[in-house]
């Protein structure tokens, strides 16, 4: 955990980014696979059916993959914290507004457009950070950052249930919204650009080179023509086979288990489990996914990113087929500990493989 500057501070400053990262994906994931939560009870409240709610998780999905897009272009030309704070922003302002609807397409609009551009910002924000601040290392750091997705279902799972119980799902929401932004104003402030603004070198690189310059930005002392414009870096982008490799595996893998992950609480109480145990299969998928995480970003250190990848996508695939027909609660909960073991490893990944495609040019 030292620097690798012998100016610096003793603590090597990319541990409390590696924070910073791991509280964005604590409060996003918690405040997304919450969503299966509020399926029933906006269903029993405003009389929306599940195919018409299942599709606002789909509305959201997309809109922020291709949020992550338009930002993954910008974010060398702008401030990646400057990104990031404006999606805080809109996601916590589009959770309130999601409080305050009173029609299907209000929620749509609201939860499945405004608040999930917003959340855009976040996954490319900690998959950058991660692979600048870190050289040596970086799939455990990933891990760790990752496993920020398995804490959150667990401690938002069961509190969303409470809240909705105790009051209703519009408190639920309000609720969702000042406590995210409130964390994520937190992470913001500990979070730095590279390790260049300190003055310091990623975690592992080679003491005797040279610091490594940030990704450039505009500079008037700067010619312009040094910078691939956004429109060469997309050129070169969508020419490489492993960019539609990466992107089609990414999102099959996404469909996938977005099923399971919006679904496994409603399927859980027609299945004859109480919203409260319902709420709790989720919450333990959540926990497991959090050692898978850890478990696979050492494996992944030692054996690569590819290889890992392969591996959870095929657990991941394979446990699925536990829940087809059960209605012991001992299977579902059986199930989320060992599906959760190989989603936690997949998340983890898909960052790290981009970095051995692309390099530090994400």
């Amino acid at each position: 955990m030292l620097a690798h500057n012998a100016s610096s501070p003793r603590l090597f400053y990319g541990w409390i980014v590696l924070l910073a990262c791991f509280l964005t994906t604590l409060m996003a994931s918690g405040t997304m696979m919450a969503f299966g939560v509020f399926i029933n009870p906006l269903v029993d409240d405003m009389g929306w059916s599940h195919s018409a709610l299942s599709f606002t998780y789909a509305l959201s999905s997309i809109v922020s993959g291709v949020g992550v897009l338009v930002m993954g272009s910008y974010m060398h030309v702008y401030s990646l914290r400057l990104l990031f704070v404006i999606g805080v922003v809109i996601n916590g302002f589009g959770l309130y507004m999601t409080s305050q609807v009173t029609s299907l397409e209000g929620f749509y609009f609201w939860y499945g457009f405004v608040a999930a551009l917003g959340r855009s910002s976040f996954f490319i924000s900690t998959a950058t950070l991660i692979t600048r601040w870190f050289e040596q290392r970086r799939g455990m750091a990933m891990g760790l950052t990752m496993a920020g997705n398995g804490i959150g279902p667990f401690i938002f799972s069961p509190m969303v249930t409470w809240l909705i119980v105790r009051w209703d799902w519009q408190t639920a929401f309000i609720a969702l919204s000042f406590s995210m932004t409130s964390i994520l104003v937190l992470a913001y402030l500990l979070m730095r650009n590279h390790p260049h603004d300190l003055g310091l070198r990623p975690y592992g690189a080679d003491p005797s080179a040279a610091a490594p310059l940030p990704p450039a930005q505009p500079s008037r002392t700067q010619p312009e023509t040094k910078e691939p414009s956004v429109g060469t870096l997309w050129s070169r982008v969508l020419r490489h086979q492993g960019f539609w490799t990466l992107s089609l595996i990414n999102f099959f893998c996404c469909v996938c288990h977005s099923i399971p992950l919006v679904h496994t609480v409603g399927f859980a109480q027609s299945a004859g489990l109480s919203a409260f145990t319902a709420s709790w299969v989720l919450a333990v998928m959540g926990l497991t996914s959090v050692v898978g995480r850890i478990f696979w970003g050492f494996f992944a250190d030692r054996h690569g990113a590819r290889i890992t990848l392969m591996m959870t996508l095929f657990m991941q695939g394979v446990f699925m087929l536990w829940l087809v027909g059960t209605q012991d609660p001992v299977v579902f909960f059986l199930y989320a500990i060992v599906w959760g073991f190989g989603y936690g490893g997949v998340g983890t990944q898909y960052g790290v493989v981009a970095r051995e495609i692309y390099g530090t040019r994400l």
